[in-house]
């Protein structure tokens, strides 16, 4: 025969082998065993503590800045902050807040840019050097904590302004180089305003049977060159 007990005390009905609780609450916390006997007689079992806590419902976190669909260029100063509510705490402190930046190229991601975190606001500063695709973006995180450890997350996509570089030569069809690599003309790709790029020619070189040699830009400077990619669409073209 069973007897559950808790805090010392039969619990009426409870006589099977084992003893369910279908819905807990605060009034169900206590030191609960179990007696078990027979003919010969009968023997307590070392106390359980059930303890019961109370719910405790996620924070929500909002990123306030950058918002959705803004946009940015190399060199651009961005500015985020955000906040964060939860139902038992109130609005959480900074020292609750952390911020994580992701850079995206085509399929993959980078850390970065450094974000700091312990803080509701702040900014960073997007590179004018490195990846020259035009296929990357950035991801903002803002990560909160309650008290309690629970945690929400959200987060802000950030893309880049771009623009067109085409690349001519004069005669037609001749190779330049753009970031190094030997490419044939006539070229057009996008590209991030502010990033750094180069060009530069390819001299000596050979077109239907005739040697040419580099003249110069139509714009100037010297053969090859390291140059902001402009807010608008531009055409350089090198002369032979």
């Amino acid at each position: 025969m069973y007897q559950w007990r808790k805090n010392g005390m039969n619990i009426a009905g409870a006589t099977a082998a084992s003893y369910t609780i279908s819905q807990t609450t605060s009034s169900h916390a206590g030191s609960y065993s179990v007696m078990v006997s027979n003919s010969v007689g009968s023997v307590v079992s070392n106390s359980a503590q059930l303890t019961i806590t109370a719910a405790n419902d996620r924070p929500v976190a909002q990123i306030l800045q950058p918002t959705t669909g803004f946009l940015y260029r190399a060199g651009d100063v961005v500015s985020f902050s955000g906040t964060a509510n939860d139902e038992e705490d109130g609005a959480l402190p900074a020292s609750r807040f952390t911020w994580i930046g992701d850079f995206h190229h085509d399929t993959h991601r980078h850390d970065g840019p450094p974000v700091a975190s312990g803080t509701k606001s702040g900014s960073f500063t997007i590179p004018t050097r490195g990846e020259t695709s035009d296929n990357v973006w950035y991801r903002l995180y803002l990560i909160v904590t309650d008290s309690q450890g629970s945690k929400d997350t959200a987060s802000v996509d950030i893309h880049p302004r771009k623009s067109r570089i085409s690349l001519v030569t004069q005669p037609a069809g001749m190779k330049v180089t753009l970031d190094g690599e030997p490419l044939n003309t006539p070229l057009s790709v996008l590209s991030v305003e502010n990033i750094e790029r180069s060009i530069g020619a390819v001299s000596p070189q050979q077109l239907n049977g005739k040697t040419y040699a580099f003249e110069r830009w139509l714009h100037g400077g010297t053969a090859t060159q390291t140059f902001s990619t402009p807010i608008d669409h531009v055409t350089y073209t090198a002369v032979y």
